[in-house]
């Protein structure tokens, strides 16, 4: 079996590499195929000339809707072409590249020229994205996942009998892989980033004693804007001290058991403490952020993260870890958690290995993984936060965000301070969650 494969890429969700299987005897699949792209052919000199920049233009589409009827029974591939550009517009551009790994700048440079055939004006020029993102461009190799895909996106060995835990090194049928274990969170809404190589000692283990504070710590935000939880509800607060829930009429119902004297009866105070009644370690919220991104990182980067991983399961104590640039703010919402990856691409020692850009509702913390075997600094210094932060100039650009220490690893209560405004409707609503 004879294999061809091109790149397809665009600014929508078309993309990724294209892959045919076709025997011997099928050489007239990938020719016209090449006919389809619009390719030329120089039987003298025994060359195919092929332009990247296409669009999906009626002509094309009658031309891929014909080559599709002609080869669907060859090829299951061919059958997935239909289903592939149904996701660009009409008239869109898009490109056609050789099957080779784009590195970070490189996907920049296309995705401009994209922008440009396809009309899209930047409310940022290209000095300006050279001065928030050039330097971290020339550093480091971003990692996104598109998580509006319909199909679950499962992140290493299938097989279960091959799979390699990434925490504990063991493998079938030392541990067990039945449970399906999410790489963030399924509490915080992640219903469809799969890690397949966690076993379920592991997976119980981090659920039980980091991820689980991670999720009270968000407990607000996730019954605020109705973030589902694993059995797909809505969460619930109830503390010492009140409750709190969101009805089906998406109104926030707030009920607070407290000491109101010399307030109006019936009315709520301008503020109160909500007292959960959950214990959390602060420590265990970077230590959710460090393990999010590895679960999902290359697994031939995690050789370098032997110590974090040791910090991880509790056989590593630390006192202090780097800041994390924390952010609130409405205007980057999102219903869904979203992880961003910088992993370094050379030898820039000054610079942390593995950054980390988490969202959440309305939260966004960008995170150092501590303890990479390729960072030299430990970034706990103002000098060496400072370089850091030189290079990721779009976190000190926006000008308001926080720099929070989670470094505490004893056990606290956990408690939100609550801001209430009345609005004209004459309820409330809370309008500062700390």
């Amino acid at each position: 079996m004879e294999q061809f494969r091109i790149q397809l890429f665009s600014t929508s969700q078309l993309g990724g590499i294209l892959d045919i299987g076709y025997t011997a005897d099928q050489g007239e699949v990938i020719t016209d195929l090449l006919y389809v792209f619009g390719a030329s052919f120089d039987g003298t000199k025994q060359t195919i000339g092929l332009d990247y920049k296409h669009q999906n233009t009626n002509e094309f589409q009658g031309r891929l809707s014909a080559y599709i009827y002609k080869y669907k029974k060859a090829s299951p591939k061919v059958q997935s072409l239909k289903a592939k550009f149904e996701k660009l517009k009409n008239d869109e551009w898009f490109f056609i590249l050789p099957p080779t790994e784009l590195n970070t700048k490189q996907k920049y440079a296309l995705e401009v020229e994209l922008n440009e055939l396809n009309g899209y004006l930047s409310e940022v020029n290209e000095e300006q994205v050279q001065e928030l993102f050039g330097r971290v461009m020339d550093n480091y190799e971003l990692l996104t996942f598109d998580l509006d895909k319909d199909k679950k996106i499962k992140i290493g060995e299938g097989l279960k009998s091959k799979r390699f835990c990434r925490f504990c090194k063991q493998k079938a049928p030392n541990v067990s892989f039945q449970k399906e274990a999410h790489a963030i969170s399924e509490a915080l809404g992640n219903k469809k980033l799969i890690l397949n190589e966690e076993c379920d000692s592991c997976n119980e283990f981090f659920d039980e004693n980091v991820e689980r504070d991670f999720i009270y710590y968000h407990d607000l935000a996730r019954t605020m804007f109705g973030i589902k939880n694993k059995d797909n509800k809505t969460p619930k607060m109830k503390g010492k001290n009140f409750s709190f829930s969101k009805k089906e009429d998406e109104k926030l119902s707030v009920a607070i058991v407290e000491n109101t004297e010399g307030n109006d009866e019936g009315k709520l105070p301008e503020s109160v403490v909500f007292k959960t009644g959950k214990n959390i370690k602060l420590q265990n919220i970077y230590k959710a952020l460090c393990k999010f991104s590895l679960s999902v990182i290359d697994d031939k980067n995690l050789q370098y993260f032997e110590d974090t991983i040791e910090w991880l399961k509790g056989e590593k104590e630390v006192e202090q870890l780097p800041k994390i640039a924390t952010l609130y703010g409405y205007e980057f919402f999102t219903n869904r958690p979203e992880l961003t990856l910088y992993v370094r691409n050379n030898d820039c020692y000054d610079l942390p290995y593995l950054v980390g850009e988490f969202r959440f509702a309305f939260y966004m913390y960008i995170f150092i993984v501590p303890f990479a075997s390729k960072d030299s600094k430990t970034f706990l210094s103002e000098e060496e936060y400072t370089n850091f932060l030189n290079c990721f100039q779009h976190i000190k650009a926006k000008g308001n965000f926080e720099y929070l220490e989670f470094s505490q690893n004893i056990v606290r209560e956990l408690t939100f301070n609550i801001n209430f405004q009345q609005n004209e409707t004459n309820t409330y609503e809370p309008i500062n969650c700390q």
